[in-house]
């Protein structure tokens, strides 16, 4: 009976040094979903054959790659405003350097004309100068590198109907306008603003052309922000849990009526934020 005993310890030594083996002789590899991103889209990178710790970066972003059972995950966002091509992925894990090719395809999205009175497209100078400062401290936001704070799925901040989709281009007096960076959510004044996950309030300011305007900081590059708010319930600095009330709906800054305008950052880069509610991220 020992020696069976003996046989079975020696069998499972033996076992478990095969799988070691294998895990380390396993070949590393990179799947993309979507494999073809769009502008705008968002990006599941997942590495499998290595050990790990894995770092990436795709052109100057970095990427944050979490563990999972067998593989490790990161997200990656392609901007609005990238153009179709080809682009590098690099990534280091196990002593390996993976370079992969990202195909960034064209990207289809609505185009609206508009014919407006010329002071509602027209900025007077101070105006113009106010609107370049908020402009300039909101992009200073987005390079800042903080910890994972989120946790799990996202939801969705505000539950509406979507008045004005992500990517749409106006054509405003026959000039085109910057494409539209987030949805508009339609909805009554008052209602409530959900955080969509764990966060840290980065900033609370009234802006020019959103208005009350919340953003926050959800760790590892990703950011939400709120606009248009008629009322504000939390300060910078504060933390918030995923589903907390942080806000109203309003109709500040340049606004025609009350709605929810929300936008997603990912590593700076410009996202569909609907995209970012049906990520599988438990």
């Amino acid at each position: 009976m020992k020696k069976i005993k003996i046989v079975l310890i020696a069998l499972a030594i033996l076992s478990m040094g095969g799988l070691a083996a294998a895990a380390e002789t396993a070949t590393p590899n990179v799947l993309l979903n979507p494999d073809k991103p769009g502008p705008g889209d968002i990006v599941i990178i997942t590495v499998t054959g290595v050990t790990g710790p894995v770092e990436g970066k795709f052109g100057d972003k970095k990427l944050y790659f979490i563990p999972a059972k067998d593989s490790f995950t990161a997200v990656l966002g392609v901007d609005l405003f990238t153009e179709p091509g080809t682009y590098m992925l690099h990534i280091a894990a196990s002593d390996k350097v993976l370079s992969n090719s990202v195909t960034v395809v064209q990207k289809k999205y609505p185009v609206q004309r508009l014919t407006l009175p010329k002071d509602m497209v027209e900025l007077s100078p101070e105006n113009e100068a106010r609107a370049d400062r908020e402009q300039k401290k909101v992009a200073a936001i987005w390079p800042n590198e903080t910890e994972r704070i989120w946790n799990g799925n996202f939801i969705n901040p505000r539950e509406g109907e979507i008045s004005t989709r992500f990517g749409l281009r106006r054509i405003i007096n026959g000039i085109t306008k910057n494409p539209h960076s987030g949805v508009d959510v339609a909805a009554d004044e008052g209602q409530e603003v959900y955080a969509p996950n764990y966060g840290t309030v980065t900033l609370v300011d009234d802006q020019f052309f959103s208005g009350n305007s919340v953003i926050l900081d959800h760790g590892q590059g990703i950011y939400t922000m709120f606009f248009h708010l008629s009322k504000v319930l939390v300060k910078e600095g504060q933390q918030v849990k995923k589903g907390d009330v942080i806000a109203h709906v309003g109709s500040t800054g340049r606004s025609t009526g009350a709605h929810l305008h929300w936008g997603v950052r990912v590593q700076g880069a410009r996202v569909d934020p609907l995209l970012l509610i049906k990520l599988k991220l438990e």
